[in-house]
């Protein structure tokens, strides 16, 4: 690649493209923080699923950096999941750090924090401090919720994000909703969810999560949100029974998430105060940007010898 840009560039042709790609999203209607826990070493049930969720999410992010920040890790079980799970991630060279005052938060979106948004490969966020000891405050999401945009952005220039359950907050996913403003969300709260049970992950949901399995996330129940309407740029991972108990149809969205395995990972795209769609070449089309300016080389180094 080094040599390829080298040789054009000494015959005055200009490059100019970027390998990086959209950054990696879960973004989770469970609560898996608080129903997991470690044992002989090995994360179990929701801290597996917060395991492969980092793991995937770590090595998938593209924009240089490796520290896991989490916002609003406030101690007791949600800091315990967040570093069993980050510390058995697999994932060499990264560090971790906790957010919690509003003034931390604040200057890690305005990047006048020591930790900030330009030096963070992806941030997490616990569940709601009402489904979990230590979880995310209504202070600390109300400054989350004024930096969705940030948010989109970050992910757009290759960072990732992994938030749990924000339901049972009145002002929970607000960052979400201000992205894409028809996307539902229906919490214990609405009467949304009939059956939290039963998980289950879909065909989208088993290539990002290998080695997670449906008894996995089912024993990490009860969970206590799902989403509708429009999704944007994001999938469906996992569904559960929420709409369709009586039924027994898991048909309910339940994590979201995009941008693995090469795919753009955008919340929302192509709006005002979004970033472009598809804006970047991805990692399988490299081959063809090569080839093309492969033959860029060849055709000016013709029209040299013939001059």
């Amino acid at each position: 690649m080094k040599k390829v840009k080298q040789i054009l560039a000494a015959t005055g042709l200009v490059v100019g493209f970027s390998l990086a790609h959209a950054g990696p999203i879960v973004i989770a209607g469970t609560d898996a923080d608080d129903h997991g826990f470690l044992s002989g070493g090995v994360n179990q049930t929701g801290w597996k699923f917060m395991q492969l969720a980092m793991s995937n999410i770590g090595g998938a992010v593209s924009n240089g950096q490796t520290n896991a920040v989490c916002i609003g890790c406030n101690g007791s079980q949600a800091s315990a999941a967040f570093s069993s799970a980050f510390g058995l991630a697999g994932l060499a060279g990264w560090t971790s750090s906790q957010l919690i005052t509003t003034t931390d938060i604040t200057n890690f979106f305005n990047n006048t924090g020591a930790v900030n948004l330009s030096n963070t490969g992806f941030i997490y966020m616990p569940t709601t401090t009402y489904n979990v000891g230590g979880g995310i405050d209504d202070s600390q999401l109300g400054v989350v919720n004024l930096n969705g945009t940030n948010i989109n952005n970050f992910l757009a220039a290759g960072g990732g994000l992994f938030t749990q359950e924000q339901a049972t907050s009145s002002i929970g996913y607000g960052w979400l909703t201000s992205l894409l403003p028809t996307l539902v969300v229906k919490g214990d709260n609405s009467g949304g969810v009939a059956d939290a049970s039963q998980l289950a992950l879909t065909p989208q949901g088993n290539v990002q999560f290998p080695g997670l399995t449906n008894t996995d996330i089912s024993n990490a129940t009860p969970w206590h949100a799902y989403f509708e309407g429009g999704f944007g740029a994001l999938q469906s991972l996992i569904v559960g029974n929420g709409n369709n108990f009586a039924a027994n149809i898991l048909d309910d969205t339940v994590v979201l998430g995009g941008g693995f395995a090469g795919g753009g990972g955008v919340i929302a795209c192509g709006q005002a105060n979004q970033p472009a769609c598809n804006n970047v070449p991805e990692p399988d089309s490299l081959p063809l940007v090569l080839a093309a300016l492969g033959g860029l080389y060849i055709a000016q180094r013709k029209k040299t010898k013939v001059l």
